[in-house]
């Protein structure tokens, strides 16, 4: 999971790189699940097919 999140408002400047992704692993997942995402952000959730 890949999911680039930052303050409302903040942009990525020459200099600086405050919106960045975090790449994450989410386990135990079955035919349903619940997930919470982070405020803010935008998530690409890649599911693997058994």
């Amino acid at each position: 999971m890949s999911t680039p999140a930052a303050a409302p408002g903040a942009v990525n400047t020459e200099t600086s790189t405050v919106v960045a992704p975090v790449t994450s692993t989410f386990t135990g997942v079955s035919d349903r699940f619940t997930y919470t995402f982070p405020a803010n952000s935008i998530t690409f959730l890649r599911i693997r097919q058994k």
